[in-house]
């Protein structure tokens, strides 16, 4: 690579000038763009619609892309070189999606959010082996919502996201018609998937399950936003949609704006809120969507931002202060879309639920051998000064990028859901279909952000860390984070049937520690 360093790419120039934890600088990550120093657009995924009988097709290939100037990265993608479609399905529709695998190694193509029988749901009893297409008959029953669909096979979820398979599904529906929102995609309602990668030298993504992997999940120093390195946008003027999707394989984010202009939720995983609710900060797991409206009727430009979050590793450079991922150019004409004061009406949650049915515990059975890795470093110690030291931050990262591969069998029982690790030997629980359920959530010892994924519902979250859940989190959920011993209780049914041979999962959306046992399975019946 001319002129910087991949790390001085993506980090942009001056990044360990900010102090680890009190830096106020938003740190762009232009300083040497693919394109010879010009912000390049934000790549908007092709809308993709059922045919007249009813038929959706993709195509998961090998490719190639250039992030990084210079360098090209081999890549996989669903229709195209990275990424893919955004597939558009609209409440009451039945469609069959094709999946044609031209890879030369095993996938699957899970339908995250999508409420599906089990057999059709993707998951990692449905592998689809190279040359063959797999049909999935999908009924849409539920409400307009920001989903999304990627691999879900056992135990290289990881790796394969990590390529680029992964894509939006949009749900319509009459609601999301006649709400006044913004509508004109890629203009005013504009999808957003925010992902980070590290580079090896010869330009390929790095990807290793270690000690450090299993533990803090995986950590890039260079962020993505629909596939290139902080674009921008141009817009109208007036209110902008910004469908967001943390499609990282574990990182966490702290969403703002460089201006300090108030987001306003609109939407979470399942679709509207009852209302929008303002926030300055909002807090995003891998694996959650959220729909926010921005005010840009003034016509200034500005950022979106993220702010450094509580997990020590994932706040090394550039992510241990503001990072810029996306500018916002509402240069256009005057956009026709408004924030509403009232969304949709949601179901009561009932007053009284039913006992708790099923406890499930997120787990890590090394977390000590990590936790002395770590320690090692003086880490710890940096945290607890509240400056950056460099010297300790290239031993963290040594151990990042340097600290061997683990056995297979190893890494297959480095985490676990109650006590067991994922395998597909092992039984799973029962749940009966079409009931009200109350669930708990919570993790062991170890304070991990754990964003716990259930396929097959959409639930809502009745208590988060014993009180009521902030209000962007009150709307329908199939992600859950929980944190720092923190726990989670949810009121959810079931209305699809899932069979043992064809179960549901549900587990860390964290994908590396999906990959090493924190997943369990479940039939509906």
């Amino acid at each position: 690579m001319s002129r910087l360093t991949r790390r001085e790419f993506c980090l942009g120039t001056g990044a360990m000038a900010a102090s680890l934890f009190t830096g106020t600088e938003v740190r762009a990550q232009e300083s040497s763009l693919p394109n010879g120093g010009k912000r390049l657009a934000l790549p908007i995924p092709k809308e993709l619609r059922a045919d007249s009988a009813g038929n959706i097709h993709l195509v998961v290939k090998p490719d190639q892309q250039s992030f990084i100037q210079g360098l090209t990265t081999p890549t996989y993608g669903f229709n195209g070189p990275f990424l893919g479609p955004a597939i558009r399905l609209r409440k009451g529709q039945t469609v069959t999606v094709s999946v044609n695998n031209q890879l030369t190694q095993n996938v699957t193509a899970h339908w995250h959010g999508l409420i599906v029988p089990g057999y059709e749901d993707g998951g990692p009893y449905m592998p689809i082996v190279p040359g063959q297409t797999w049909h999935a008959r999908l009924p849409i029953i539920q409400p307009a919502a920001t989903l999304w669909f990627h691999p879900h096979l056992y135990p290289t979820t990881a790796e394969l996201v990590l390529k680029g398979l992964a894509g939006l599904i949009i749900i319509d529906d009459e609601n999301s018609d006649t709400l006044p929102l913004p509508k004109e995609w890629g203009v005013d309602d504009i999808p957003v998937i925010i992902q980070d990668r590290r580079f090896n030298k010869d330009g390929s993504f790095f990807h290793r399950f270690n000690e450090i992997t299993v533990a803090a999940g995986y950590c890039g120093d260079c962020l993505l936003t629909n596939g290139a390195v902080n674009p921008e946008v141009k817009t109208h003027r007036g209110w902008l949609r910004f469908r967001i999707l943390d499609g990282s394989n574990g990182r966490n984010y702290r969403l703002s704006t460089s201006d300090k202009r108030p987001m306003y939720v609109i939407a979470s995983d399942g679709g509207f809120l009852h209302e929008p609710v303002q926030v300055d900060i909002l807090p995003i797991a891998a694996g959650e969507r959220y729909e926010l409206m921005i005010d840009a009727r003034d016509g200034k430009p500005f950022d979106l931002i993220t702010l450094p979050v509580p997990q020590p590793v994932m706040r090394l450079p550039p992510f241990d202060g503001p990072v810029a991922f996306l500018r916002v150019i509402p240069a256009g004409a005057e956009g026709r879309g408004t924030l509403p004061e009232q969304l949709v009406p949601l179901p009561q949650i009932p007053q009284t639920l039913p006992p708790i049915s099923q406890r499930l515990v997120m787990q890590m059975n090394r977390q000590a051998q990590a936790n002395k890795l770590i320690n090692a470093t003086g880490l710890p110690q940096m945290i607890a000064t509240g400056r950056t030291d460099p010297a300790v931050v290239d031993k963290v990262l040594q151990l990042v990028t340097q600290a061997p591969a683990m056995p297979l069998k190893a890494q297959l029982t480095a985490n676990a859901v109650n006590g067991v690790s994922f395998a597909f030997t092992e039984p799973g629980f029962k749940v009966p279909i079409n009931r009200d359920l109350h669930w708990r959530i919570s993790e062991g010892s170890d304070l991990m952000l754990h964003p716990v994924h259930i396929h097959g519902c959409q639930f809502r979250v009745v208590k988060f860390n014993g009180a009521l859940p902030p209000a962007y989190m009150c709307g329908w959920k199939d992600t859950v984070p929980i944190s720092g011993g923190g726990s989670a209780e949810i009121y959810v049914r079931f209305p699809r049937e899932a069979m043992p041979d064809m179960p549901y999962m549900v587990h860390c959306h964290v994908l590396e520690h999906e990959d090493s046992g924190m997943m369990t399975e479940f039939s509906v019946s």
